[in-house]
């Protein structure tokens, strides 16, 4: 063994199934002591308690640490728990005289070297479960900021030694420090870039607020409309990301927490330009990425109104883009497709359905001095898939098909 791994000690951690003698308080006792005699163990003293209805719970001190055993009759299980830190200890020869004592059908036996060196500063792994995927992305977790069970999803926050700071939602990756300005860049700026006088703008969804601190950065915007399901997610957002906590602080930006299919149909006329920023087409989301709420968002922009929504990878979703391109072509006079690569997004190569009710999408009409990491004014019409690269990425089939 690498010494840098050796610990202060040995955990055997031990599971009896379909064990007998489970609710007799003195045979458990007397089953500890046989077993510390048979591992040359050496026994300070015993102590055990009968529980009412069922079950008994003993521990045995020892002179090299201890080794305890809690019993389930009602199941036929017994939980055995064993640590020392003395090299002459049989534990073995102990092991065999509890499995004697108990006589169960199965056993199942895990060892930690306990006090060991971690191999690096991680302390756990989150592995990240998009059903699409060829692959499960996993990632060294070295703290964990947030964890709970919103109203709606399984949030968690946690740190990358490398990617800094990932947010995932229900298992699946939602932003990370390391390249989340390309998502956020790519599906905000160019709309706001095209557009005339963006002044008033919705963000379906984006709880993080990271879409609405693009925008922000617009001088002509006046009032930024957050529609957002899940407040928990703008919450922790708010928290952990200065970008959000400033965004969100910003007198333009007004929350609305609500269900987006029915706040944007009280927006008629209202919007310059509408941003959508959702998780996967999954559970609640999925309405959100067809024609009814389409419609809504058609009603609720002007005249020369734009619309962008995620619509996931080529790579491995290409069906979605495909659907959601159709189901806009036939509400919109115009749509196009955004690009951008995100390393820690499945398949990379990312797009955003672009509609326009009426002006040509690729022309840059204005040019503000923007702060940013990837997007340029003088690039903007990069940013747009040329239409025979987008036709022939449409019209072939899924890939994973």
């Amino acid at each position: 063994m690498d010494e840098t791994r050796v610990g202060v000690g040995r955990h055997i951690i031990c599971e009896f199934w379909g064990a007998s003698n489970l609710q007799d308080a003195g045979h458990t006792e007397r089953a500890l002591e046989h077993a510390v005699a048979a591992g040359k163990a050496t026994l300070i003293k015993t102590v055990v308690h009968q529980f009412s209805p069922h079950g008994v719970t003993a521990v045995a001190v020892l002179a090299e640490s201890h080794l305890s055993i809690h019993t389930w009759p009602e199941m036929g299980y017994a939980a055995v728990d064993y640590f020392t830190c003395g090299s002459h200890v049989d534990t073995d020869a102990m092991l065999g005289s509890l499995k004697e004592s108990y006589q169960p059908e199965r056993v199942e036996t895990r060892e930690l070297a306990r006090g060991a060196a971690p191999e690096s500063s991680s302390l756990a792994e989150f592995v990240e479960f998009e059903p699409a995927a060829l692959y499960r992305a996993g990632y060294e977790v070295s703290e964990v900021l947030e964890r709970r069970r919103t109203r709606f999803q399984d949030l968690m926050l946690f740190r990358h030694p490398r990617a800094g700071k990932i947010l995932a939602l229900d298992g699946i990756v939602q932003l990370t420090d390391v390249d989340t300005y390309v998502y956020h860049e790519v599906l905000t700026h160019p709309a706001l870039v095209a557009h005339p006088d963006p002044r008033h703008i919705a963000v379906v969804g984006g709880g993080d607020a990271f879409i609405v601190a693009e925008a922000l950065k617009h001088d002509s915007v006046e009032k930024v409309y957050l529609l957002e399901l899940d407040d928990d997610v703008v919450e922790v957002s708010r928290k952990h990301f200065p970008e959000a906590s400033a965004a969100l602080a910003d007198p333009r930006v007004e929350v609305h927490v609500a269900d987006a299919f029915d706040s944007i149909a009280s927006m008629r006329d209202e919007l310059d330009v509408i941003l959508v920023d959702l998780t996967d087409p999954i559970g609640q989301a999925a309405r959100l990425f067809a024609d009814p709420f389409y419609e809504r968002c058609s009603r609720a922009l002007r005249a020369d109104g734009f619309l962008v929504a995620q619509t996931e990878s080529l790579h491995f979703h290409r069906d979605t883009v495909r659907q959601c391109y159709e189901t806009l072509a036939g509400r919109f006079p115009r749509v196009d497709l955004l690009w951008g690569a995100l390393a820690t997004y499945p398949g990379s190569f990312w797009t955003m359905a672009f509609a326009s009710k009426g002006l040509d999408p690729t022309v840059a009409r204005r040019r503000p001095a923007l702060d940013t990491k990837l997007y340029d004014v003088d690039a903007h019409g990069w940013f747009f898939i040329p239409e025979p690269v987008r036709t022939k990425l449409l019209s072939a089939p899924a890939p994973l098909a």
